[in-house]
């Protein structure tokens, strides 16, 4: 084949192409005179009433774990202000590190996370918190990645005392 023949068939498998991605894409799209059918519905059972927390906080306070080095003290303080739930986590002698993605449920319950964190030069581990409001009352679990599962208790405090 010479140049000429390349080049003619070239400019056909062109047009070929184009004319195949055109024919295509218009038997794709809906004719603008149908709309498209409704969704079915199924009925949706309503969802339970969500809690409604006290404005206060909760000061749930660990003990070190005995004979251990990388399972210290820890301190997760929970405020709900507003409507709104926040909380940090401090890990012994470490700063205060924000809850991230602290979710409240409906039924009461959460569940959040810490990132690792550095403070001096003290490493303290990503975490989790999770637990359930019962009135006044938070029972949650701290868990971190160096130690086990560990739960505490606390009552509200209301804000400002």
């Amino acid at each position: 084949m010479d140049r000429r023949g390349l080049a003619v068939f070239r400019g056909s498998f062109l047009v070929l192409v184009t004319t195949a991605c055109v024919s295509v894409q218009s038997a794709c799209q809906y004719p603008a005179a149908t709309p498209p059918a409704p969704a079915a519905v199924s009925p949706v059972p309503a969802a339970a009433p969500a809690i409604q927390l006290a404005d206060g906080t909760w000061r749930v306070q660990g003990t070190r774990v005995p004979g251990s080095r990388r399972c210290g003290e820890w301190l997760v303080r929970l405020t709900s202000a507003g409507g709104q739930l926040s909380g940090t986590v401090s890990h012994a002698r470490n700063t205060a590190v924000p809850i991230q993605n602290l979710m409240l449920m409906p039924d009461g319950s959460f569940s959040g996370s810490t990132p690792a964190s550095m403070s001096g030069s003290r490493r303290a581990p990503p975490s989790t918190v999770t637990g359930q409001f019962s009135g006044n009352t938070v029972n949650l679990t701290f868990d971190s990645e160096r130690c086990a599962p560990r739960q505490g208790t606390a009552t509200r405090r209301a804000l400002g005392s």
